[in-house]
């Protein structure tokens, strides 16, 4: 359990990291922004190759506001226009398995639930053939290295991305908790103090982070402090 605990806190640091890398790039302004944020940094969108491309085409786009976005082909535009011709949601392998590769429903719900962290490598291979296949067939400008590029941004998420409705409920509460961070800092870390043990950062780290924001911490009183 301890491993397991101390794998679980550095992949949450690397994590924490990559995010503070990119929201430096991104500048969220929305919640919109944040869901995206929130979902980018994870396996399956870094696996998939659709970290770099994004931030880059939404720095351009706010410089030149005209600049067209590039799109692997033409049906996946309204699929994958909210993050800009990349896959970062979950939910996108299953759009994007329907409307370029001619998978029903069932089918692509069945390609979404093999790319979990059991997946088999043979259904894998299957439902690769299936995907190139269905694309080529579907669509006469679609040949095999266009259907091999477009299933190798499915494929990123054989690790693990998250559903779109995960990142927007994550987006929202870091929005909150920023918020009162900023502008509620004392009355914050005195929440996230009495609810200890919580989370992944234990009480000590939360006082020195305080500490050089400049939030004066008394140490406990027998006189003033409650159990």
């Amino acid at each position: 359990d301890a491993i397991q605990v101390a794998d679980t806190m550095g992949v949450f640091q690397i994590e924490s990291r990559a995010q503070m890398a990119s929201l430096l790039r991104t500048r969220p302004r929305s919640l919109e922004d944040l869901t995206i944020q929130v979902a980018i940094v994870r396996p399956g969108p870094i696996l998939g190759g659709a970290v770099n491309p994004y931030i880059s085409r939404l720095q351009t786009l706010r410089e030149n506001p005209d600049f067209v976005v590039p799109y692997e082909h033409e049906c996946l535009r309204e699929v994958l226009k909210d993050t800009l011709g990349t896959i970062i949601f979950q939910d996108q392998v299953i759009e994007v398995a329907m409307a370029f590769a001619g998978f029903g429903a069932g089918e692509a719900e069945g390609l979404r639930r093999v790319m979990s962290k059991r997946r088999s490598d043979a259904a894998m291979e299957e439902y690769h053939r299936r995907f190139v296949a269905g694309a080529q067939a579907r669509y006469d400008d679609v040949d095999a290295a266009l259907a091999e590029r477009v299933w190798d941004m499915v494929k990123g998420f054989s690790g693990f991305g998250f559903p779109k409705a995960h990142g927007a409920a994550f987006g929202l509460l870091a929005y909150q908790s920023t918020w009162l961070r900023v502008h509620y800092g004392p009355e914050f870390l005195c929440s996230l103090l009495d609810e200890q043990p919580m989370g992944f950062y234990p009480p000590d780290a939360l006082v020195h982070e305080a500490q050089r924001r400049g939030i004066e911490i008394l140490p406990p009183d027998v006189n003033a402090s409650a159990v």
